[in-house]
């Protein structure tokens, strides 16, 4: 236990810092990280079937898997949020096992974490920031204090990730969201990035001058190599409503095609085809194994609502990202999903 405890520690250090990451330290976890997604398809790793190209497939294939799941919508830079979730009793003391936080269940490999990504930049309270730092930005001041203060956020909470995704690999899983983007590139289904002001160049640059290009290089490899699509026992997920349905083939080979990127992770309300959500979940299903089963959902982010959650398609697809909420959806392999109990905001009242 006492290494498990040291790599708590490990996280609960970096998502408590006040300081941006060091060099040396940022340039060793994404280094890892990149290393590991990349293999993830190699033995052991058989829920990530390779692409055409002999690379990681962008689909992740637990439709067969028995651990309960916790699916987090977009991060958006609050490392708290993290913090929160690994630290939240999962488990009960009338559970299998007895009682375990997130962390504990993740450590002893009774649960699956699952973020629907989108980690960088602030969407809640911090339009004033994103102003000063637009205005150091039009100085050429790319590593000012308001910009500072704003990556200090996000890169902590991106370095606490990816050193979970390093400690348990089969349990730790990113989907690849549109913030996911950190050379604000347009094309392969990317588009640059403006919001309030111009967040994604400002990001870019910062990287640029405050890290230099090896780490920029390595933050495009890390994010290039994240799955766009879960598909579980009794939920599939992405980090944005599908545009249109989408086959197995395509799901796999996604950054072979830019329109089914652009289609997993853009997708603006009222814009997806009928039904694309539940056709692209049954395209999944083998004929032998017949259809999707009774009270299966699609979950997604991207697209802020103001509840708990906002249903569309019929009720089959769930957006479940309030960025003023610190909720995760709670997903049990053998139970139906009851969206008034398992959506679980983990920090208590706010």
């Amino acid at each position: 236990m006492c290494g498990v405890d040291s790599i708590f520690e490990k996280i609960n250090s970096i998502l408590s810092s006040n300081s941006l990451p060091s060099y040396d330290a940022f340039f060793e976890i994404l280094n890892e990280a990149s290393e590991i997604l990349e293999a993830e398809s190699g033995k052991g790793f058989e829920y990530r079937p390779l692409a055409q190209d002999g690379k990681c497939g962008s689909l992740l294939d637990f439709h067969k898997d028995g651990l309960p799941l916790l699916v987090i919508p977009d991060f958006h830079a609050r490392p708290y949020f993290l913090l929160n979730i690994l630290k939240y009793q999962i488990f009960d003391e009338k559970a299998d096992g007895g009682a375990a936080s997130v962390f504990e269940a993740l450590a002893s490999g009774r649960l699956r974490l699952l973020s629907v990504g989108d980690i960088l930049h602030t969407e809640r309270g911090t339009r004033e920031r994103w102003a000063a730092a637009h205005i150091e930005f039009l100085k050429e001041i790319y590593t000012g204090p308001a910009i500072s203060a704003e990556m200090q956020e996000g890169l902590s909470l991106l370095c606490a990730l990816l050193e979970l995704k390093k400690a348990f690999p089969k349990y730790v899983h990113i989907l690849k969201g549109n913030h996911e983007n950190i050379l604000n590139e347009t094309g392969g289904g990317d588009f640059s990035f403006k919001k309030f002001v111009d967040e994604g160049e400002m990001c870019r640059c910062f990287i640029q001058e405050y890290y230099g290009d090896d780490i920029l290089y390595l933050m495009n490899c890390v994010e290039k190599s994240l799955p766009l699509f879960y598909f579980g026992k009794n939920c599939a997920v992405s980090h944005a409503e599908p545009m249109r349905a989408f086959t197995k083939d395509e799901l796999i080979n996604a950054k072979k095609y830019e329109e089914v990127v652009r289609g997993l992770i853009w997708t603006n309300n009222g814009e997806a085809e009928e039904k694309s959500a539940r056709t692209t979940v049954q395209n999944l299903y083998d004929t032998s194994e017949g259809c999707i089963p009774k009270g299966y959902l699609y979950l997604g982010g991207h697209r802020p609502v103001q509840g708990t959650y906002k249903a569309l398609q019929d009720g089959f697809y769930i957006q479940i990202h309030n960025p003023g909420k610190q909720n995760v959806v709670f997903v049990g392999p053998d139970k139906i999903i009851d969206l008034e109990s398992d959506i679980i905001n983990v920090a208590g009242k706010e």
